[in-house]
């Protein structure tokens, strides 16, 4: 018994400990993620699931959670504990950790005109422009073949660790979604940002590096940070930043006063080369943004700052 009660008593200190520090990224996938990669996010989805935010408003999809396990065999409610993506500039990389079943992935894409492809003594499915290579019953990767055929080449090998892994792991471990970037410019080019949201683009130009974490057990608290080249272009950005939270703000309709909650709950913080946007929105309030987003009251315009209110950024 003595001894039960100190192994439990380990496990908790254990776990603790592990709050305190850093983010924990999956082993197998961190291995996957090459020195010479610019961009990595993930989704820890076995935490998200714990939160009353995916049980409240995706749990309850359980229609739509069904097409997506019938259309391509996972079960997001069971099925994955990890998510990560990766790119080089040249190729994004889908990786996931969780319980797979490699056959039935397999004859899905096959009856979608998928075929085998065999490289080194592994096995890709798919088609050049996109395969999956299932290295087990528990890790899958995903990308164009020529990107998995240069990541089966690079395994094995001994290579540094990321640079931005190592900057992830300084990330809260709470975190349950995350991103680091080495190329702000690349990663906003990259990204869909029509209409007035284009704009933003030019604010990626002042900075160095990114990164990005939130929290979504209790409501949501998030944090977006950057360094600049320069002092004077952290205070730039961040008055820019204060300036489009402010005409969000007083853009937000009188019929949503979540809103102005919403954006009363962030902040902008400088200091020397650094940026920090920070949010907290409170878990009551989150679900009336939701509510209102499910009811078709609110849309993604209306979280932006006015139209035309950023043709003026250099």
């Amino acid at each position: 018994m003595r001894m039960g009660w100190l192994v439990v008593l380990a496990a908790v200190l254990g776990c603790r400990s592990a709050d305190r520090g850093g983010l924990h990224i999956d082993p197998v996938l961190a291995g996957l993620v090459s020195s010479d990669a610019v961009f990595v996010a993930g989704v820890r989805m076995d935490k998200v699931r714990s939160t009353g935010l995916y049980q409240r408003w995706v749990a309850e999809e359980s229609a739509l959670l069904e097409r997506f396990r019938e259309r391509t065999g996972l079960d997001i409610r069971t099925d994955l504990t990890e998510l990560l993506v990766v790119s080089d500039r040249k190729h994004v990389l889908g990786a996931a950790r969780g319980r797979f079943n490699p056959a039935d992935l397999e004859a899905r894409i096959q009856r979608e005109g998928g075929r085998r492809m065999s490289y080194k003594g592994r096995t890709l499915i798919g088609q050049e422009q996109g395969a999956l290579w299932v290295l087990n019953s528990s890790t899958v990767v995903s990308g164009p073949a020529a990107a998995l055929r240069a990541l089966i080449d690079g395994r094995g090998r001994t290579r540094a660790l990321s640079p931005l892994l190592e900057r992830a792991r300084k990330l809260p471990a709470s975190s349950q979604l995350w991103a680091v970037s080495a190329d702000p410019v690349w990663l906003a080019q990259a990204m869909p940002a029509p209409g007035n949201l284009a704009n933003l683009r030019k604010l990626a130009g002042l900075l160095e590096n990114g990164a990005f974490a939130a929290d979504v057990s209790r409501g949501l608290s998030f944090s977006l940070q950057g360094s600049c080249r320069s002092e004077a272009d952290a205070r730039t950005l961040a008055e820019i930043l204060r300036g489009l939270v402010g005409l969000a703000r007083l853009s937000a309709p009188d019929e949503a006063p979540e809103l102005l909650r919403a954006y009363d709950g962030i902040r902008v913080e400088h200091g020397q080369s650094r940026v920090e946007v920070k949010g907290e929105i409170p878990e009551d309030l989150l679900d009336k943004l939701m509510v209102r987003f499910h009811k078709g009251e609110l849309g993604w315009k209306s979280l932006l700052p006015p139209e035309g209110s950023l043709r003026g950024l250099k």
